[in-house]
């Protein structure tokens, strides 16, 4: 956060104070999906859901195909392409409320009370459905778009979705679709430089797309498309780009160099190639996806036989901060948020942080917490001078005595509930 919005911040927090909170997004589960071992056909795709309150990964539903093509989290549903199948399983119960066949399909996204759904090989035409996402059933297809096609990223009414094409593809193309009328707009090849077009993300008037590099190749591209005036502006690095997370702040993280890594969106440059270092000999980082809300980064460390992987949690700094299930190749991953509302920023009964000494000399102690809590502190003018990201189950002694004596500010973040309290170092 920069200096001048803690600033802001804090003054805020403690001029306004008690606050209602009339309705607030948090972090309900992270969702998982399982390829299952290719090398066994009675190993099926299974969805998982990892609750990072409790840190219990429990397997909800299982699509008796194999192989995973994309995972879509929406409105406590997860839409699951796998192999030739498409499932919308509810999150809570592990339901399985619709699963339809669809030849190659792929990755999806939604507008309004639509499904857009990209297909892939073997199919030669048809490469992007709109479905209802009630029953999952076909509504119309878009016959204009020239190839196998990937990512969607949905903005208004207006959905533009990444061609990539097959394998043995030599550019990548974008397509742009009228929502509102169901009509085909444009498609834009973009060139060689955009071959492996792939992962995208909004970001005020511009969408990032990701051109992931293909197999044997040393460079990477991102492609910054202006959404006003229908420009676009190719990016490439010497730098092997793969699988994206998300956008947090102005930084796009995703795979470089088969690490993760950060390209600065301000200048559309590698602002760090080792943000992650898989720690991994014998596995790959086969998903990763930004949790915005508690401001964690989720990453499946797996393969495509034997054994079961691994999952792990970092903050936005590159820390690791904790570890989940996951099974075989773990290829997507998906936050689950929900809305909670009416909760009191300051209920002393049920949602009370409590610091104390107050003044204090050695040691502040911080009580009101739950697992994986932010714990940070400022100084008077807003610099961040300390953080700890893991808490115990209910409370936490922060080490002060290194700071001079003087006025700070302590920022307790929860999934749930903040609180930002002035205290002295005597």
């Amino acid at each position: 956060m920069k200096l001048k919005e803690n600033v802001k911040l804090m003054v805020l927090l403690l001029l306004v104070t008690p606050l209602m909170l009339s309705a607030q997004t948090v972090t309900k589960s992270i969702a998982i999906l399982n390829g299952g071992a290719y090398s066994n056909p009675d190993d099926y795709v299974t969805l998982a859901t990892f609750d990072p309150l409790t840190d219990v990964t429990q397997t909800k539903a299982t699509i008796y195909t194999q192989s995973v093509q994309g995972m879509l989290v929406h409105n406590g549903f997860a839409y699951i392409a796998a192999q030739d199948s498409l499932a919308k399983v509810e999150l809570e119960t592990g339901i399985i409320t619709a699963v339809v066949a669809v030849t190659g399909v792929n990755k999806m996204a939604v507008y309004n009370d639509k499904l857009i759904v990209s297909r892939q090989f073997p199919v030669t035409s048809g490469f992007v459905q709109i479905r209802q996402i009630e029953d999952l059933s076909l509504l119309s297809t878009f016959d204009e778009i020239s190839d196998e096609s990937w990512e969607i990223t949905v903005v208004g009414d207006s959905a533009y979705v990444s061609v990539a094409g097959g394998w043995a593809a030599t550019e990548g193309k974008l397509a742009v679709l009228d929502m509102k009328n169901t009509a085909f707009i444009r498609e834009i090849n973009l060139g060689a430089q955009a071959q492996g077009i792939g992962p995208s993300f909004r970001k005020n008037d511009h969408i990032f797309f990701v051109c992931k590099t293909p197999w044997g190749g040393t460079t990477g591209t991102i492609v910054k498309y202006n959404i006003a005036f229908a420009s676009y502006t190719l990016y490439q690095s010497e730098h092997v780009y793969g699988k994206a997370a998300g956008i947090a702040g102005s930084n796009l993280y995703l795979l470089i160099n088969q690490n993760i890594g950060i390209i600065d969106l301000n200048t559309v440059s590698v602002l760090d190639e080792t943000l992650v270092i898989n720690p991994f000999a014998d596995l790959d980082i086969t998903a990763l996806s930004i949790d915005t809300v508690s401001e964690r980064i989720y990453v499946n460390y797996s393969y495509w036989i034997a054994p079961d992987g691994v999952g792990k949690i970092y903050d936005l700094n590159g820390n690791e901060t904790g570890e989940y299930e996951v099974g075989i190749s773990a290829e997507e991953l998906a936050v689950n948020y929900t809305d909670v509302t009416s909760i009191p920023f300051n209920d002393e009964k049920q949602h009370a942080i409590t610091i104390f000494p107050n003044p204090c000399f050695d040691q502040l102690t911080v009580t009101g917490i739950s697992k994986y809590t932010d714990i940070e502190i400022f100084d008077i003018m807003g610099k961040q001078i300390s953080f700890n990201g893991r808490g115990t189950e209910t409370s936490s002694t922060i080490d002060v005595s290194a700071l001079p004596p003087g006025v700070y500010f302590i920022k307790v973040s929860t999934f749930v509930k903040q609180r930002l309290v002035k205290f002295i170092r005597k």
